[in-house]
């Protein structure tokens, strides 16, 4: 998963060092035309709604984008807790049917062993795809993020340019202490989800604190403060909605992984005595 998105973090810094849309000449495209114009038209709709106050407009779109993508990030969240709390108790029959596909010594034995496979995770209501489909709410981001990353460093006349004033700062020049704060946050945000990461995950979980923060002050410091605005916002409310979304998720799986292991004692114990049954009646 660390690999994963640190390659798309890697490729978006690159793809967004590489792009200049400071003259009105360059403002064209499909890229431009497809993702940053529709963006500074939204940021421009909302300055004027708010009294030219495009601080909270830039508020506004990171809530807008949070309430989409706040479906597919619960649905992630409670796949993953459940995923690993179940997997905790099923773990030795899984083993086992790993170490059968690894020693298997023809084809047949293969998809006889992954089938068997099939059936136990479709038998304890697991379904491992899903897990496999956490880096998509980050996919989905992207274009967003390259249209407000493009609306933001360079907007078009008037709106944020004529009203760059919220709070202490200009909306259109960089600033330390909005870079400061967004580093903090998503210094926060992943350490979140640590105790709720397998022991052998935890490394790259750390990394994440690491990685995600440089990211962000790269961006900050070298971009309007606009943008770091948008990285605050943004982390905020991510990190409420993991603090509550984990505490809620992980006592559901829990409470499933509990019955679940109660399910598979009473199969051992019913087959164990169907077991001494057939031997006394031999």
């Amino acid at each position: 998963m660390f690999r994963k998105y640190s390659f798309l973090i890697i490729i978006t810094v690159a793809f967004l060092s590489g792009c200049d849309y400071s003259t009105p000449q360059n403002k064209s495209g499909f890229f431009y035309n497809t993702f940053a114009a529709p963006m500074d038209y939204l940021l421009h709709w909302l300055g004027s709604i708010f009294d030219n106050n495009y601080g909270l407009a830039i508020i506004a779109i990171v809530l807008i984008v949070r309430i989409i993508m706040l479906p597919f990030m619960l649905s992630q969240s409670k796949n993953g807790h459940f995923m690993r709390k179940k997997m905790s108790i099923v773990k030795p029959e899984i083993t086992k049917i790993q170490d059968k596909i690894k020693n298997s010594n023809t084809q047949e034995e293969k998809m006889a062993a992954n089938q068997e496979m099939m059936e136990k995770y479709k038998a304890y209501g697991m379904n491992p795809m899903k897990t496999m489909l956490g880096c998509l709410p980050l996919l989905v981001q992207m274009p967003v993020l390259y249209g407000l990353y493009v609306s933001l460093k360079w907007p078009s006349s008037g709106g944020l340019t004529d009203h760059a004033h919220f709070l202490w700062f200009n909306l259109t020049q960089p600033n330390i202490w909005v870079t400061v704060i967004a580093g903090i946050l998503y210094i926060i945000q992943p350490l979140i989800n640590l105790e709720n990461m397998p022991k052998e995950q935890r490394s790259m979980g750390y990394l994440m604190t690491i990685i995600s923060p440089i990211f962000i002050i790269y961006i900050s410091i070298t971009s309007a403060s606009a943008l770091g605005l948008y990285w605050t916002i943004n982390a905020a409310f991510l990190i409420v909605q993991m603090f509550f979304s984990n505490k809620y998720y992980s006592k559901l799986a829990t409470e499933e992984a509990n019955q679940l292991e109660k399910k598979i004692q009473s199969n051992h114990t019913q087959n164990n005595e169907s077991k001494r049954t057939l031997s006394e009646n031999a």
